[in-house]
């Protein structure tokens, strides 16, 4: 494993490449190096990479597809001799379908475990063996798993079970790996979304507002740098989860 620079601690996102992940890698590599993941996005990543070692960070990508438990174990190991212990790491790459209790559908629950779900254990279990002292976890969840409606079934679900590994990560890596959770209202178009339907669905809250991508980066940091948190999950949505919606806010705005 190769000695790291010491100046700067090393960061892997997933599904850096693109949206929310573009926007923690910019965020991120003012204070961190970034190991930048991507799987079909891969000129989107090394353009990302280009503009952060600009901004005086080393910055490396690396592909792997998340379905394949194998290709998942691999990127950490790969991430950790290429550029040294790793730090900070956000299982931040996730798979989004639309289907509801009456439409379940076996084989789409399968995939979509397999990128939200299996695919962050496996990181999880792989970067415990390369980490830091220091190292930190973030699982990006959904404010959904603080307020549950039917809507997008098997995507919640799995995002109900990362919720709970938080905790049991937790209580099992004790001091030697921080854990924690971010779970994020409306924040950027999903689909074939609306820009009017998105700006309905982000207003719609105790606030008004909804999270940026922004918002969502400074509290990755934010938990990187508290020592004290561990196990805990911060909800970034303006209050709706306070709202008791029995539909996606997506679709409760077009009503």
């Amino acid at each position: 494993m190769p000695a790291k620079d010491e100046a700067r601690p090393l960061c892997l996102v997933t599904g850096g490449a693109r949206r929310l992940g573009a926007a923690m890698v910019r965020h991120l590599a003012a204070s961190f190096n970034v190991a930048i993941h991507h799987n079909l996005s891969e000129a989107d990543a090394k353009a990302l990479a280009a503009e952060v070692t600009a901004m005086g960070a080393r910055a490396e990508t690396f592909r792997a597809d998340l379905a394949d438990d194998a290709q998942a174990a691999a990127l950490v190991q790969r991430v950790a001799a290429r550029m040294g212990p790793i730090d900070l790491l956000v299982n931040s790459a996730s798979t989004f379908k639309y289907d509801s209790p009456s439409e379940f559908d076996a084989a789409m629950m399968k995939d979509l475990l397999a990128v939200n779900l299996v695919a962050p254990m496996v990181i999880a279990r792989e970067f415990a063996k390369v980490a830091s002292p220091r190292a930190v976890l973030v699982n990006m969840l959904d404010n959904k798993v603080f307020a549950p409606n039917p809507d997008f079934f098997s995507y919640s679900l799995a995002k109900f079970a990362l919720k709970g590994a938080v905790d049991m990560l937790a209580m099992h890596y004790r001091g030697r790996m921080r854990v924690a959770g971010i779970a994020p209202g409306v924040t950027l178009i999903s689909g074939n979304q609306s820009e009017e339907n998105f700006r309905k669905s982000w207003r719609h809250s105790l606030t008004g507002t909804g999270a940026t991508p922004e918002e969502i980066a400074r509290t990755v940091e934010f938990i990187w740098r508290t020592a004290s948190i561990n196990g805990e999950i911060i909800v970034l949505d303006g209050g709706q989860h306070l709202m008791s919606l029995q539909r996606d806010v997506a679709f409760v705005v077009q009503e």
